[in-house]
């Protein structure tokens, strides 16, 4: 009996734990303490709830201006839930597609160098509050991450408040995945589909952060948003970008997208020397699991087009990699808003 009750205690302290928001001071009712950095001044005046907000404000000169707090990521934690309210007023943007209010995560190692980052929030203009959400799966390696606030070389004002982050099991990441979608840069939304989890800047806003390869270029020419990736070729040669990233244990199904444009592609000499989507399956990012898959195979000049297939995932498969390429052919691709959407059945 009394092992009993020590389980019970064990067990309900366990679950306490997984639940408790992993962020101090997130509705900054104290302040700014636990955060690092003199940008954010306390308003007593705009908050979502409670009495304060943080904010961050600046009228000339477009420099960094944010505020930011490390997080231990605890033992074991498959993901973590991450929310935040959020107001702007007048943020002006700039060149670069991060020129805005921003809420960004950054993954860090043990020793806190980069592993990676993922925009939660990026906004200019006036918007409302607005809450956004987003669950993210901890990339391997990662012990720490580190939550950005800021106006990130832009003139303007953003307000945060009631950040909130907590680590969840794989099957409450699951679960969360059959009822949610957290829309990029977007409003926190019902949906009967599941939302890109793993592909990171699919929509190229953070220009070709996330993706490598030999055609890194971006274009204000764009299906939406504002920017697109733009690879170009003068002569016949393999030019390309490309992202890998894992696959949800127990999906099956993926459904992949994305909207592709050419402008003057001439074939090169075999059938597949056009503008290339593909999808790549592999054990462990190398050793393919089946062939590759095409999407989208396009020449000459078109306007741009929506390319979209559902796949399944073959056995052994824990990586996929999307290639976007003009294979040994001339001319430009273009692509935009490329996205993953994994079917949970």
């Amino acid at each position: 009996m009394r092992k009993f009750s020590v389980l019970l205690v064990l067990l309900s302290t366990c679950l306490i734990s997984a639940q408790k928001n992993l962020v101090k001071n997130g509705d900054f009712e104290i302040g700014l303490a636990n955060w690092r950095g003199d940008a954010g001044t306390i308003s007593p005046y705009e908050k979502k709830t409670g009495q304060k907000s943080c904010l961050i404000s600046q009228y000339v000169g477009a420099e960094w201006k944010g505020i930011d707090q490390i997080i231990s990521i605890p033992k074991n934690t498959y993901a973590i839930a991450f929310s935040a309210w959020i107001k702007t007023d007048a943020i002006e943007g700039g060149k670069e597609s991060y020129n805005a209010g921003i809420a960004t995560l950054e993954f860090m190692n043990a020793g806190e160098t980069n592993i990676s980052y993922e925009n939660i929030a990026q906004l200019v203009g006036s918007n409302p509050w607005t809450l956004f959400k987003k669950q993210l799966i901890v990339p391997e390696n990662a012990k720490k991450v580190r939550i950005l606030l800021a106006l990130a070389q832009t003139n303007g004002v953003i307000l945060f408040d009631q950040i909130n982050m907590i680590g969840i099991s794989e099957s409450t990441y699951l679960e969360n995945s059959r009822k949610d979608v957290v829309q990029e840069n977007k409003p926190f939304q019902i949906s009967e589909r599941i939302e890109p989890r793993f592909l990171l800047n699919g929509n190229f806003e953070n220009g070709l952060n996330h993706w490598t390869g030999t055609g890194k270029s971006i274009s204000n020419e764009k299906q939406e948003g504002s920017a697109s990736a733009l690879i170009n070729a003068t002569e016949q040669i393999w030019v390309h970008i490309d992202q890998t990233a894992d696959v949800i244990k127990g999906v099956k199904k993926i459904k992949f997208s994305g909207w592709l444009k050419a402008k003057a592609i001439e074939q090169g000499a075999e059938s597949w020397n056009n503008g290339l989507f593909i999808v790549e399956f592999t054990k462990d990012g190398i050793n393919k699991t089946t062939e590759d898959q095409v999407l989208a195979n396009i020449a000459g000049t078109t306007d741009w087009t929506l390319f979209e297939k559902t796949l399944v995932v073959p056995e052994g498969t824990k990586k996929y990699r999307i290639i976007l390429a003009l294979s040994n052919c001339i001319g430009t691709l273009m692509a935009d808003n490329i996205q993953v959407t994994p079917i949970l059945e």
